[in-house]
């Protein structure tokens, strides 16, 4: 089927013109040839009479240099209108042309395709801009799309790897399905699941899904819940977990998306501390917001990852044992927790060995039925 025949902008710009040109000059040629006549033979005849040879020759003579005009007028407003629309309209055709290569490009999966810095037109400027931006967005996207994918089929290959070898081992007879290796199978079917649920919550954050129940809630309350559940660890691995409560520190939040951040952070404090460390947990309220601190004495962040700790699946310690170590999503996932509440979360290490520090901050709601919960834990 044969495309239709579509005129270029230039040309419509350009067309216009003209047409705008012809049909005020049309309108003008009507005027003067309508009452310019008249109005001559009268203004003549208001003064002395003259004979009608000389008046039909100075009415003809004026009708003639009228025509004149014209034509020299019309004339000079052609050539104007073709060169002030082609000055124009060049650089209009030139930004419309490279945006729409610009968008074909991007649309045949080239994102790194952008518009030149044109500012001789601010709103094509601005729309120029607004387009380089949202490629920006969409390249960014990409990548983390591709990254994720990376990274999530090589956290499922060891548990997999792990699994397909004990079945292989319980085929051949090498192994047996006895209570250890049932109990290795099902550790590694767990990660998977927690893996699964991970990559879930963090698409759930990133889309703006996630579902929470905002309301006045006891800072204090919610830590101590998170504390209490992460005791008998801390003891196991011989690592005291010391908690600092203060007044008045209740803030709005979902109680059960709040504790778990909490918990993820104890969890990767705990990851990252050796025996016979300290990690801490200071509250205050500081007005308008209570802020919580996570501070370990464990093995601390080198400075040049301190910028990438809250991307998906980033390690910043990606030689230890990952065998002990998490999916890498937990701070993404709490990152998003907390902005979905209007709060902050930052991370601070002086260097390895020398522990890491986070720090959260929640706004403050107005005393209400919680108030009777916010009271230092003893």
């Amino acid at each position: 089927m044969t495309a239709p025949h579509r005129i270029s902008l230039r040309t419509r710009l350009v067309g216009g013109n003209l047409l705008l040109i012809v049909a005020a000059l049309t309108i003008t040629w009507a005027v003067v040839a309508l009452s310019g006549p008249p109005l001559f033979r009268n203004h003549i005849q208001q003064g002395e009479p003259l004979p009608p040879g000389v008046l039909n020759r100075a009415e003809q003579a004026f009708h003639i240099a009228n025509i004149v005009e014209i034509l020299l007028a019309t004339m000079i407003a052609l050539v104007l209108t073709l060169g002030l629309s082609a000055f124009i309209t060049r650089p209009i055709a030139r930004v419309v042309t490279a945006m729409a290569a610009t968008a074909a490009r991007l649309n045949a999966g080239n994102y790194t395709a952008r518009l030149p810095d044109d500012r001789a037109i601010k709103e094509l400027a601005t729309i120029a801009s607004t387009i380089n931006s949202m490629a920006d967005t969409i390249q960014h996207t990409e990548a983390t799309r591709q990254r994720m994918l990376t990274d999530l089929a090589h956290e499922m290959r060891t548990p997999l790897a792990t699994i397909d070898g004990f079945l292989e081992a319980i085929e051949d007879g090498v192994e047996t399905a006895d209570e250890t290796t049932i109990s290795i199978l099902r550790s590694q079917i767990h990660k998977l699941t927690r893996l699964a649920n991970d990559v879930k919550a963090i698409s759930a954050a990133g889309e703006g899904r996630l579902h929470l129940r905002i309301q006045p809630t006891s800072l204090n309350q919610i830590v101590q819940d998170a504390v209490d559940a992460m005791r008998p660890a801390y003891t196991t691995k011989d690592v005291t977990l010391r908690i600092n409560p203060a007044p008045h520190t209740i803030v709005n939040a979902d109680r059960h998306r709040i504790g778990q951040v909490i918990t993820n952070l104890l969890n990767n404090a705990l990851r990252h501390t050796p025996p016979s460390g300290l990690v801490t947990i200071d509250l205050a309220a500081t007005g308008h917001a209570a802020e919580l601190t996570v501070h370990d004495t464990g093995e601390g962040i080198p400075s040049e990852h301190l910028p990438h700790v809250f991307e998906r699946f980033y390690r910043a310690h990606p030689d230890s044992d990952r065998q002990n170590q998490g999916s890498g999503v937990g701070l993404t996932i709490s990152r998003s927790i907390i902005t979905a509440h209007a709060g902050t979360i930052s991370l601070d290490s002086p260097g390895l060995g020398q522990g890491t520090v986070v720090r959260v901050t929640l706004p403050a709601a107005t005393a209400g039925p919680a108030a009777q919960m916010d009271q230092p834990s003893r």
